[in-house]
């Protein structure tokens, strides 16, 4: 454990430095990847027992890497940069090349996950690249359907899509997240993301209509033995995800036991809400019809 402790505070030292050493010339964006490659390597380990990290430390390495990584963020030229060598990141950037997404979780012992990541905004208006790092604060948001967020208060997800589209001359981002509950349920999540006047990013916008209410965005929550697909679809012009539902009615509300039925619903876009449709018809071959 004192190998551990000593081996994640050298880590740490040694990326504090080399953001010293180099404020004064230019940036080199490979060596840090470097850097930051050894730091997210050490907090991944798992394949020998002797190297598994605490809590405690994956939040000590967690701490250093965010530190590290907006210092880098906040260069010049980072925007196109690919950290291609970081595989324990979701990279995702949005057609219009406008906001780029970076993320990544960690598992603690009592399985449940953590998010940590930046959203970079390419605002042509300011002709600035505007970075902001998210700060997971979901343990202490009560009905996230219902609320706006902000990056310093962010329900976490790992983001792994974007798809953007207009209304009015204004740009919306959806997002589609995934979250490892606990030890016994996975939550997929839809989020809009926008910009204000300041470019500042903003979670949840009210455009969600999920049968007559009203939501801000969208959680399903399923089973961890099953897998849920939820992306936007072309062919339809339309989100489409799989139908959820228990084995049993008796079961029903109870998550855990919760997984696709073989049927598919959708959200469509029309007069600037995305409503729901169920039993949505996919024209894709490879996707079934909802059995009548």
């Amino acid at each position: 454990m004192q190998i551990n402790k000593y081996i994640i505070l050298l880590l740490t030292f040694s990326a504090l430095l080399f953001v010293e050493n180099t404020q004064a010339q230019e940036f080199d964006f490979v060596s840090r990847e470097n850097t930051l490659k050894i730091l997210f390597d050490s907090l991944f380990t798992r394949n020998d027992t002797k190297f598994l990290r605490t809590d405690n430390e994956k939040i000590t390495l967690n701490d250093t890497i965010q530190h590290l990584f907006f210092e880098t963020l906040k260069q010049y030229g980072s925007y196109n940069y690919p950290f291609d060598s970081l595989t324990h990141l979701g990279k995702i950037k949005s057609k219009d090349n406008l906001v780029r997404i970076i993320n990544w979780n960690t598992k603690f012992s009592n399985g449940s996950f953590k998010y940590f990541g930046f959203v970079q905004y390419n605002n042509i208006k300011k002709n600035t690249i505007q970075t902001y790092l998210l700060t997971d604060k979901s343990d202490s948001i009560k009905n996230p359907e219902t609320v706006v967020l902000s990056y310093y208060n962010w329900f976490g997800a790992l983001y792994y899509g974007i798809y953007d589209y207009s209304i009015d001359n204004k740009t919306f981002y959806i997002l589609f997240g995934w979250d490892g509950n606990n030890y016994y349920t996975n939550k997929k999540i839809i989020e809009i993301l926008s910009f204000n006047n300041s470019g500042k990013p903003v979670f949840g916008k009210s455009v969600f209509k999920i049968e007559k209410k009203m939501q801000k965005r969208v959680i399903f929550e399923h089973s961890i033995k099953a897998s849920m697909s939820c992306k936007y679809n072309k062919t339809v012009d339309a989100i489409v995800f799989d139908h959820l539902s228990p084995p049993k009615l008796s079961q029903k509300g109870q998550y855990q036991f919760y997984g696709p039925d073989g049927s598919y619903d959708g959200l469509k876009l029309l007069n600037g809400k995305w409503v729901l449709v169920p039993d949505i018809y996919v024209t894709n071959p490879k996707v079934k019809k909802k059995k009548k």
